[in-house]
Protein backbone atom coordinates (compact mmCIF):
# COMPACT_ATOMS: atom_id res chain seq x y z
CA UNK A 1 0.00 0.00 0.00
CA UNK A 2 2.83 2.41 0.84
CA UNK A 3 4.28 2.07 -2.66
CA UNK A 4 0.93 2.76 -4.28
CA UNK A 5 0.30 5.83 -2.13
CA UNK A 6 3.78 7.13 -2.94
CA UNK A 7 3.14 6.68 -6.68
CA UNK A 8 -0.24 8.41 -6.39
CA UNK A 9 1.25 11.38 -4.57
CA UNK A 10 4.10 11.65 -7.09
CA UNK A 11 1.64 11.61 -9.99
CA UNK A 12 -0.96 13.84 -8.34
CA UNK A 13 -0.65 16.70 -10.82
CA UNK A 14 -1.16 14.45 -13.85
CA UNK A 15 -3.85 12.00 -12.69
CA UNK A 16 -6.35 13.54 -15.10
CA UNK A 17 -4.23 12.48 -18.08
CA UNK A 18 -2.00 9.74 -16.65
CA UNK A 19 -3.82 7.46 -14.21
CA UNK A 20 -1.82 5.46 -11.68
CA UNK A 21 -2.56 1.82 -12.38
CA UNK A 22 -2.23 -0.89 -9.76
CA UNK A 23 -3.20 -4.42 -8.82
CA UNK A 24 -1.55 -7.76 -8.35
CA UNK A 25 -0.46 -9.80 -10.17
CA UNK A 26 -1.80 -7.65 -13.03
CA UNK A 27 -3.18 -4.13 -12.93
CA UNK A 28 -6.92 -4.17 -12.30
CA UNK A 29 -7.62 -0.62 -11.04
CA UNK A 30 -6.41 2.94 -11.45
CA UNK A 31 -6.42 6.19 -9.50
CA UNK A 32 -7.77 8.96 -11.71
CA UNK A 33 -8.91 12.55 -11.48
CA UNK A 34 -12.16 13.22 -13.33
CA UNK A 35 -13.99 16.54 -13.26
CA UNK A 36 -12.01 17.58 -10.18
CA UNK A 37 -12.91 14.41 -8.24
CA UNK A 38 -10.38 11.73 -7.31
CA UNK A 39 -11.47 8.15 -7.92
CA UNK A 40 -10.31 4.57 -7.87
CA UNK A 41 -11.86 2.91 -10.89
CA UNK A 42 -11.75 -0.65 -12.16
CA UNK A 43 -9.94 -1.11 -15.45
CA UNK A 44 -12.26 -2.10 -18.29
CA UNK A 45 -11.29 -3.82 -21.53
CA UNK A 46 -13.74 -3.46 -24.43
CA UNK A 47 -14.08 -6.69 -26.39
CA UNK A 48 -13.53 -4.75 -29.62
CA UNK A 49 -10.00 -3.96 -28.46
CA UNK A 50 -9.36 -7.62 -27.68
CA UNK A 51 -10.62 -8.71 -31.10
CA UNK A 52 -8.53 -6.08 -32.90
CA UNK A 53 -5.42 -7.02 -30.95
CA UNK A 54 -5.88 -10.76 -31.62
CA UNK A 55 -6.52 -10.11 -35.33
CA UNK A 56 -3.28 -8.16 -35.58
CA UNK A 57 -1.01 -10.19 -33.29
CA UNK A 58 -2.66 -13.64 -33.16
CA UNK A 59 -2.04 -13.88 -29.44
CA UNK A 60 -3.48 -12.50 -26.24
CA UNK A 61 -2.17 -12.76 -22.68
CA UNK A 62 -3.03 -11.12 -19.35
CA UNK A 63 -0.26 -8.60 -19.91
CA UNK A 64 -2.01 -7.44 -23.07
CA UNK A 65 -5.26 -6.96 -21.19
CA UNK A 66 -3.39 -4.91 -18.61
CA UNK A 67 -2.05 -2.32 -21.05
CA UNK A 68 -5.14 -2.24 -23.30
CA UNK A 69 -7.58 -1.70 -20.44
CA UNK A 70 -8.95 1.73 -19.62
CA UNK A 71 -9.95 3.15 -16.22
CA UNK A 72 -13.60 3.46 -17.17
CA UNK A 73 -15.04 0.64 -15.06
CA UNK A 74 -16.85 0.72 -11.73
CA UNK A 75 -15.96 3.49 -9.29
CA UNK A 76 -14.66 1.80 -6.14
CA UNK A 77 -13.73 4.91 -4.11
CA UNK A 78 -14.33 8.60 -4.66
CA UNK A 79 -13.28 11.73 -2.77
CA UNK A 80 -13.18 15.47 -3.45
CA UNK A 81 -9.46 15.64 -2.54
CA UNK A 82 -6.49 13.41 -3.17
CA UNK A 83 -5.75 13.16 0.55
CA UNK A 84 -9.38 12.13 1.11
CA UNK A 85 -9.00 9.34 -1.43
CA UNK A 86 -5.73 8.24 0.16
CA UNK A 87 -7.46 8.09 3.55
CA UNK A 88 -10.21 5.92 2.06
CA UNK A 89 -7.61 3.57 0.59
CA UNK A 90 -5.67 3.37 3.85
CA UNK A 91 -8.80 2.60 5.86
CA UNK A 92 -10.16 0.03 3.41
CA UNK A 93 -9.60 -3.66 3.09
CA UNK A 94 -8.93 -3.15 -0.57
CA UNK A 95 -6.51 -5.80 -1.84
CA UNK A 96 -3.69 -4.74 -4.10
Amino acid sequence: MAQLLSRVRQGATTLAVTPVRFGSPHHSHAVVEEEGVFRVRALFLPQEKVAAYVAEHRTFMPEHAEFLSEPTGQVVFEAPTLEGLITLLQNSRFRL
